[in-house]
């Protein structure tokens, strides 16, 4: 098997270039406090590999169901409706978990008063969002990647 076949390092790879800008241009519905440009740029770039942690694991979790790793190649609606699910589902875990963490902790975040909150819920709208739009550009552009 050659490396550059691997439709998980495709998935990582662009899931990381298109996460990254996701998670630069949210910044403003984040509550950041003082936090530097440098604070700030180590905070996106520290979600988004826990962004390609999730691409990746949706990515596999339809692979094994579906036997099949090349699925990106022929995807069906319930193809990318588990790989959307599972993003969104952990998405609203890590959400949930994050906003609910004390501040005294040392993680998890704070919403700005700009963030949408998700009616009935105090998880926000953005990064819900997040986990329908980068996972259909991710794989996107991981689909016109040469073929095994």
């Amino acid at each position: 098997m050659k490396f550059d076949k691997e439709p998980e390092v495709h998935i990582a790879t662009f899931g990381f270039f298109t996460a990254f800008i996701w998670e630069i241009l949210q910044m403003p519905f984040f509550d950041v406090g003082s936090a530097t440009y440098w604070e700030k740029t180590l905070g996106c770039t520290r979600a988004t590999f826990g962004d390609v942690g999730i691409l990746v694991f949706a990515y596999t979790v339809v692979s094994i169901l579906n036997r099949n790793r090349h699925w990106m190649h022929r995807p069906t609606y319930w193809m990318i409706g588990i790989y959307l699910l599972t993003g969104l589902g952990i998405t609203v875990i890590i959400e949930w978990v994050a906003t609910n963490m004390p501040s005294e902790s040392g993680w998890g975040w704070r919403y700005s008063e700009l963030m949408p909150l998700i009616p009935g819920t105090n998880i926000g709208l953005v990064p819900v969002l997040m986990w329908i739009f980068i996972p259909l550009i991710t794989l996107w552009f991981a689909r016109r990647q040469p073929q095994p």
